[in-house]
């Protein structure tokens, strides 16, 4: 099947997931997907690139923010009861940040009609496109698990800087909930600017200024947690195993501004 005989005007949304979620729920629903997606990204709260006259727009059929993050948990709902390997495609997809929305919802669309099995049909371009990249941020989450380094911040939470290449922030809470225990925690994406903290056992998000206030002062980036890490990292290395192409395929530089035992002197 040819996106074409799938063609239905020009949808848009406010590039949240779950206008996403509404999307990939109307193109599996109706068998049918856009001819383009226009990502009416938000800022200062206007919407803008807006294509075509009088697009589908999901944020524009509800009248509140309640009904449509409600409207969307509903719909999350059907995609995971219809297949949890689509519905984490969706969500996959979204934080990639890949600008592959249009293929995504000819990949629903094509759910809807043929079933789930589609979903792994690799001669289908979509498949191959929406696969590969769903595996950099499913990689990426694995190796934040990892690669975080938490130290106290100013609101007295330990905090995690990072800066990945995906949107995956909220994607690292539940392995760090489940490592911390009952302890709380915030992690930042610098890059964006959001933040993600457990406080009194609760989790809230943050974004702007807010989100970068749990970081760490730069005058006590050298705290004594942070020194006896180095320390410890230093003493258990073995100079003789250094394999920096290893290191550099596991733990890339992009990531080592925050990793201490690294960028630390």
């Amino acid at each position: 099947m040819h996106g074409n005989e799938l063609a239905n005007g020009t949808w848009s949304y406010d590039g949240s997931l779950e206008g996403l979620v509404l999307l990939a729920h109307k193109a599996y629903t109706e068998g049918k997907a856009p001819e383009a997606v226009a990502n009416a990204l938000a800022e200062e709260g206007e919407l803008f690139a807006l294509l075509g006259p009088a697009p589908f727009t999901p944020a524009a059929q509800y009248p509140s923010p309640l009904d449509f993050a409600t409207a969307a948990e509903a719909a999350g709902s059907v995609l995971r009861a219809f297949s949890g390997e689509l519905f984490d495609l969706v969500l996959r997809i979204w934080m990639s940040e890949e600008s592959l929305e249009s293929a995504l919802l000819r990949l629903c669309a094509q759910a809807g009609i043929y079933g789930p099995d589609i979903l792994a049909d690799h001669r289908l371009e979509e498949v191959r496109a929406l696969t590969r990249a769903a595996y950099k941020v499913t990689r990426e989450i694995h190796r934040l698990e990892g690669l975080a380094r938490f130290s106290p911040g100013p609101s007295g939470l330990f905090c995690a800087p990072l800066a990945p290449d995906a949107n995956i922030a909220a994607a690292l809470l539940p392995y760090f909930s489940r490592r911390f225990g009952s302890e709380d925690f915030a992690i930042v994406d610098v890059k964006r600017r959001i933040a993600f903290a457990r406080q009194a056992g609760r989790f809230g998000s943050n974004s702007g200024d807010e989100a970068l206030a749990y970081l760490p002062r730069p005058e006590t980036a050298r705290d004594e947690e942070t020194e006896l890490w180095r320390v410890y990292f230093k003493a258990t290395e073995n100079p003789a195993r250094r394999n920096p192409d290893l290191q550099r395929r596991l733990m890339p530089t992009r990531y080592w501004r925050y990793l201490p035992e690294i960028a630390g002197p």
